[in-house]
């Protein structure tokens, strides 16, 4: 099928092309597919490459929890409907599970199990189910991924070697600059691991993000430590987000953070991982 996206004024690096060339293949081989779809960056990417690539033999596959805040889902039902994306949403809850609840260092890898065995369930045993790992990932602490293999769930982009720097070429390739964005990861990631998880502090955690955001810190994470937010940004935003979380300590101590700080080493992926 043509790629009916694609802008003529762009031009793919040879090494992307080649990579999205072999994603075309993997899709062709996999299909009937169903894509693990959260409305970031590699997702959309992969969902709108089975859009392009095998039409009638694919279904993205949303799924709607806890640890997914409300922007995020807008966001991600924004997306499939400006690209035509055949989208599904299911509602999962890993907060019933215990050993997500509890926040054990693999609670990763809980979550995942949960999530895609609700996935597989939804999509149905004729359908591969693919999820949008890139070679990135592999730099980060993931006990997630063993789930994924567990259950036997495939990685196109990481198999067809997209780095993250790739699957933004490709978007705009495809004349989807608007997904090129900073990745959102899931809301528990803000709680430290052993701080049992409960739907009041995700909405704490989700409510105090937005403040931020709206004040103009657009990459943010607020990590969780009981009464004190630790805000970590870019690090030329340290400054810039003195300033904004100062003007909003009032609003921040109503949610329940008596302390609020930035923390000067600004933001690093899975920060909350282990406990210092």
């Amino acid at each position: 099928m043509k790629d009916t996206n694609v802008s003529a004024k762009t031009v793919l690096l040879p090494e992307t092309a080649a990579a999205l060339d072999r994603l075309r293949s993997c899709l062709e081989r996999l299909q009937p597919v169903a894509i693990a779809f959260s409305g970031g960056m590699d997702s959309s990417l992969l969902a709108m490459a089975a859009h392009n690539f095998v039409p009638d033999s694919y279904q993205a596959i949303l799924v709607d929890s806890e640890f997914m805040s409300a922007s995020e889902m807008r966001i991600a039902r924004a997306t499939a409907l400006k690209h035509g994306l055949r989208l599904k949403e299911i509602k999962v809850s890993p907060l019933a599970d215990p050993l997500v609840t509890a926040n054990p260092a693999l609670r990763c890898y809980h979550c995942k199990k949960a999530i895609f065995k609700s996935i597989l369930a939804e999509a149905g045993s004729d359908h591969q189910v693919c999820e949008g790992s890139v070679t990135d990932d592999n730099d980060d602490y993931r006990p997630g991924r063993q789930a994924l293999k567990e259950l036997g769930i495939v990685s196109p982009l990481l198999e067809c070697g997209f780095s993250k720097a790739m699957v933004g070429e490709v978007l705009r390739h495809w004349g989807a600059t608007n997904l090129v964005r900073p990745a959102q990861s899931c809301l528990a990631t803000r709680i430290e691991t052993g701080t049992v998880i409960s739907i009041e502090i995700l909405q704490k955690i989700e409510r105090s993000e937005e403040l931020l955001r709206d004040a103009g810190l657009a990459q943010c994470r607020l990590r969780h430590h009981g009464n004190l937010a630790r805000i970590e940004v870019a690090p030329d935003q340290v400054h810039r987000a003195l300033d904004i979380a100062a003007s909003l300590f009032r609003q921040l101590s109503e949610l329940g953070y008596k302390h609020v700080c930035i923390d000067i080493a600004g933001y690093r992926k899975g920060s909350m991982n282990r406990i210092d």
